[in-house]
């Protein structure tokens, strides 16, 4: 019997997820550059990591600070 590893949330959502996460202005509203893939929104979205409005959500939160403590931001 083989043992898997847990995956942690940065696995799971990917690298690509927490960049995105981390272009954000002050107020948490999560910019996206031209050359940005739309999809990858809409996937953070869909996760509840940004909300409707392209703001950075607690979970979002939750999620940079565990994927990378350094990119966090405060509650």
């Amino acid at each position: 019997m083989s043992r898997r590893r847990m995956r942690t949330n940065s696995e799971h959502h990917g690298e690509p997820i927490k960049r995105l996460l981390a272009q954000r202005y002050g107020d948490g509203s999560i910019y996206l550059p031209k050359s940005a893939n739309q999809g990858l929104l809409r996937d953070a979205v869909d996760k509840g990591l940004v909300s409707e409005d392209g703001y950075l959500t607690r979970k979002g939160r939750n999620f940079l600070a565990q994927a990378d403590p350094a990119t966090s931001v405060g509650k």
